[in-house]
């Protein structure tokens, strides 16, 4: 019986042979592959073929979109692959699966960010080690932030979505010579711990490469970026709409109360602060104009409008009654005795239409004596023709900007 145990002990020993690789193994296969090896010299045998190298974004975090500075900041790693003719193996010999070299070593494409918004910069450090398979294929994962120039649509703001291209090139490599290109497999934009961000949102990621012969070798990863307007809505749009409705209160504030040019003047401020604030938000840009900015603008007009309407307005009411009140300023409480008439109009009581309206007249305007009118009527008749007038015109562009951001959205 202990015989047989022994016996069945040895045949498995034999047949679970083991081949351990020792640090002699690694080392010597090192040695062997950087003999004669150069990394200033491209890992081809023949040099008028052309070294494929793949590259793919890793995409970590979006740190910011520098709106006024027009840069895309991200933190992302490359995962690119080459074929490297000179550090081949065979693993049935050497039982060494892969390999692990310096950056320095050994041959790295001289990729940069092309569009970035600092000095060229080589990718990765001293500290990278890049993994080699026993096939040549070299895989190198560097990681960091980039600093990208991205251009910025405005028109939209807080709306707007951006197309920010990521572009990197083969600074010294003709295309013949290094030629980058895409996965074949997979999407060309990967996530990698992704972190998202508080501002802008990711719709959709997209690569390209350079489809000339004579153009440089380069591959260029795009983001669409969509700016969550919440923020924005609550603390930018909200307050200049409140603002417009407000702002027609100066009308509705008698004469005689002497707040009216303070409180023109202080909604007027108001309007330009704000202005102030979403030009801080915005970039430099004479080409294109942000409609928020363009509604603002109207809204500040529309205050302009008002504080002169006002002081005139003023003016008129503190004249002298003695003085005889002008045509022009008897048709505006015309109009504006017409307008009440309308809405008199509609009501059931008779014995007020009847004490209103001269029945026999088909144009249902009121028996007033035209001649009897002061200059208090008259600041009267302007406080009530610019308050509908001016909301009118507030409806309007409300309702424009809500549709051409609808477009935007």
């Amino acid at each position: 019986m202990k015989l047989q145990l022994v016996v069945s002990i040895v045949v498995l020993s034999k047949s679970c042979t083991v081949n351990g690789v020792t640090v002699e193994d690694y080392k010597n296969l090192q040695k062997h592959l950087m003999t004669n090896y150069s990394n200033k010299v491209r890992p081809v045998r023949n040099q008028d073929h052309t070294v494929q190298v793949t590259a793919s974004f890793h995409l970590a975090d979006i740190n910011d979109v520098e709106v006024v500075q027009q840069q895309l900041v991200t933190t992302a790693y490359l995962s690119i692959v080459w074929f490297d003719e000179l550090l081949v193996w065979d693993r049935q010999i050497t039982y060494i699966h892969r390999l692990y070299f310096k950056q320095k070593d050994i041959w790295t494409p001289d990729i940069v960010l092309k569009n970035g918004v600092k000095k060229l910069e080589e990718l990765g450090g001293e500290f990278y080690y890049l993994e080699v398979s026993p096939e040549g294929i070299v895989h190198w994962l560097p990681y960091q932030v980039f600093e990208s120039k991205c251009d910025i649509d405005i028109t939209y703001f807080p709306f707007d979505t951006q197309v920010c291209d990521i572009t990197f090139i083969s600074w010294s490599f003709t295309k013949l010579e290094v030629n980058m290109t895409l996965p074949e497999s997979g999407p060309s934009v990967d996530f990698y711990d992704f972190n998202e961000n508080s501002v802008w949102g990711i719709e959709s990621t997209g690569g390209r490469r350079s489809q000339s012969d004579n153009a440089d070798s380069t591959v260029t990863f795009t983001l669409r970026l969509r700016r969550k307007p919440l923020y924005y809505v609550m603390n930018l749009i909200l307050p200049v709409v409140l603002l417009g409705v407000i702002s027609l209160l100066v009308f509705v504030i008698p004469a005689d109360a002497g707040e009216k040019m303070s409180f023109a003047v202080t909604v007027f401020l108001s309007f330009a602060v704000f202005l102030s604030i979403i030009s801080m938000q915005l970039p430099v840009n004479s080409e294109k104009t942000s409609l928020l900015g363009v509604y603002l603008v109207f809204q500040m007009s529309i205050a302009v409008a008002i504080i002169i309407i006002s002081a005139f307005q003023l003016r008129l009411h503190h004249r002298c009654e003695e003085r005889k009140v002008g045509t022009f300023y008897r048709g505006i409480v015309r109009i504006e005795r017409c307008l009440r008439c309308v809405k008199s109009f509609l009501r059931s009581d008779d014995s007020f239409l009847k004490k209103k309206y001269d029945w026999g007249n088909d144009s249902c305007e009121p028996k007033v004596d035209y001649d009897d009118v002061s200059w208090k009527d008259v600041s009267s008749a302007i406080d009530f023709v610019c308050f509908w007038t001016m909301l009118f015109f507030g409806i309007i562009a409300t309702t424009v900007f809500v549709v051409y951001m609808n477009i935007g959205i």
